[in-house]
């Protein structure tokens, strides 16, 4: 949690008081007491309407409209401020000693974080798997050779001041009885929302699996798929070989997208999609056998 001691320790800045104490640091869109930042007048309205928005880094000299109980804290650049302040606790947080329970199968060549890591019963590691810290693998778990459990995701910022590489400050939760497949990449979570394997998810090999990601029960990702960050996926979803799944979506329970799909919009619940852009399979189909007449 952040306090305004801690933004003058880690920048030598002076800060306004905290009427609220601590915050967590996240975007507009969370809906704890946070601290967020403004680069952009246009997402005003969004600070503005988020009551749990409590503190915002915004540029020296800018005079915006913030609702009355918004601690303005104003800096040259609030993207560098934000995200150097995220990489600062993600980096710093206290991690207790890595626990693996006594019937876990663990080959000799997987390496594994000695903080930050659970590691239930039953569970297998296979060779050359890597877990790093922030990883909570549930009871009978498989982790498949060359798998790696808790990278940082694909989230750089550019700023006045270079690109900013965000360190993730989230976790990982593997689920019971749910399968990683050999060299898969699951991302730690990010933010606010960490990423969460569905009980007896089986995730395929080559899968990119990324921050924020979260899975309900059964759910079958097959090979080289690619699920965004901050995808939901429902129970018993499959997402079939090659298929792209775009950030932030939801895909329904028991929804099917077929294979080399590329999904751009929500699929609702029991719905199979087909094709670039994704689009209902009948449909795409129909249109197929027109096209080739």
């Amino acid at each position: 949690m952040i306090t305004q001691d801690v933004i003058q320790e880690v920048f030598k800045i002076v800060v306004p008081e905290f009427s609220t104490g601590s915050l967590g640091v996240a975007g507009t869109k969370s809906s704890f007491g946070v601290l967020t930042f403004l680069s952009d007048v246009k997402y005003l309205a969004d600070v503005n309407e988020n009551v749990d928005i409590k503190a915002v880094f915004i540029e020296q000299g800018q005079d915006l409209a913030l609702r009355d109980d918004i601690v303005a804290i104003h800096v040259d650049d609030p993207k560098w401020y934000f995200f150097s302040l995220l990489n600062h606790l993600a980096v710093n947080r206290k991690r207790e000693k890595t626990r693996i329970a006594s019937s876990a199968v663990i080959h000799p060549s997987a390496v594994i974080s000695d903080v930050g890591v659970v590691i239930g019963e039953g569970v297998i590691v296979e060779p050359n798997a890597t877990i790093y810290p922030d990883v909570t693998i549930e009871n009978d778990v498989i982790i498949r050779a060359g798998a790696v459990l808790g990278v940082d995701g694909f989230e750089h910022k550019r700023t006045s001041r270079g690109i900013v590489s965000v360190a993730h400050d989230g976790c990982i939760l593997i689920k019971r009885a749910a399968e990683i497949g050999v060299n898969s990449n699951i991302v730690k979570g990010f933010s606010y929302r960490d990423t969460i394997v569905g009980e007896e998810t089986k995730i395929d090999a080559l899968v990119h699996y990324a921050h924020g990601v979260q899975s309900g029960y059964g759910c079958m990702v097959v090979a080289s798929a690619m699920v965004a960050g901050h995808v939901t996926l429902g129970n018993n979803v499959w997402v079939g070989p090659n298929a792209s799944i775009a950030n932030r979506l939801t895909i329904g329970d028991d929804a099917f997208i077929t294979f080399g799909s590329v999904v751009v919009k929500n699929v609702p619940a029991g719905h199979k999609v087909t094709g670039n852009f994704a689009i209902p399979h009948d449909r795409f189909i129909q249109n197929l056998k027109a096209s080739i007449k």
